[in-house]
């Protein structure tokens, strides 16, 4: 927890410091560094299954838990969309709207339509943008089903859309439903859980883009998400607490034509 901490501070300094000094493209291979460095003190491995493919996506992940985005941001240079009570909280919240990160408030129609101008702008500048469709976090034993008002600047601008499926394994390669952070659990309880297992390995696991040709966001929605529980649903071979931590295993993926 020692070490958390300093590594947290460590990370306000550079954002309040650094981030000011240096272009886009600087601030996220910082961010990949410090993502792959919480991992590592947390003891979370981190490995990707499949290929990172370069250019600009609209990319739509299944929603586990408060690590999703420290996993990603270790690989994808990327935008997130957040739910908007995120903001509110202590330290993580400002650390998070320092981060690229997008804040929608849910259940609101004229909400989902101002996020998606703000998405749209982010894909024209050739920056890719996570969205969590579910719209919430589950245990990671499933996916729910997808909802499909963020798919819409992908219709309008005819662009691929890049399943991601995030899954947490034990040592036995059984899904690690301890790492879930669902509804109003407190946040330290889950931390806790993270910090008290014995090895603890973040996948993910892409699949190749979706062609937009043709497709509505409804059916951007449901293929991405049968996409995701395909691959959700593949043997996990078990996790070897030996092997390196993320530091050392995981490419960052640098988009090709990335604006400052």
């Amino acid at each position: 927890m020692t070490r958390l901490a300093g590594h947290l501070l460590l990370g306000a300094v550079v954002v309040k410091v650094v981030y000011p000094l240096v272009s886009r493209e600087a601030r996220l291979g910082l961010r990949a560094r410090w993502c792959k460095r919480v991992l590592h003190v947390i003891g979370v491995d981190l490995r990707v299954v499949g290929s990172v493919p370069s250019g600009c996506h609209l990319i739509a992940a299944n929603h586990i838990s408060w690590l999703d985005v420290f996993v990603i941001g270790a690989v994808l240079p990327c935008w997130y969309v957040a739910k908007d009570d995120t903001r509110s909280w202590p330290f993580l919240g400002w650390m998070a709207a320092a981060n690229d990160t997008l804040f929608l408030r849910r259940a609101s129609a004229r909400a989902a339509y101002r996020m998606n101008v703000e998405i749209r702008a982010r894909l024209n500048a050739q920056q890719s943008v996570v969205i969590f469709p579910e719209g919430t976090t589950t245990d990671g034993t499933r996916v729910l089903d997808f909802y499909p008002a963020l798919f819409q600047p992908a219709v309008d601008m005819v662009l691929p859309v890049l399943p991601l499926a995030i899954c947490y394994r034990d040592e036995a390669g059984h899904t690690a439903t301890a790492v879930a952070y669902i509804d109003d659990d407190p946040l330290w309880k889950s931390l806790r859980e993270v910090l008290d297992a014995a090895c603890t390995e973040a996948q993910l696991v892409l699949d190749p883009a979706l062609d937009p040709r043709g497709r509505k966001r409804r059916e951007f929605a449901s293929d991405a998400c049968h996409a995701i529980r395909r691959l959700q649903n593949r043997d996990a071979a078990p996790v070897r607490s030996g092997e390196p931590r993320a530091s050392a295993r995981v490419p960052v993926f640098q988009p090709a034509g990335a604006s400052d």
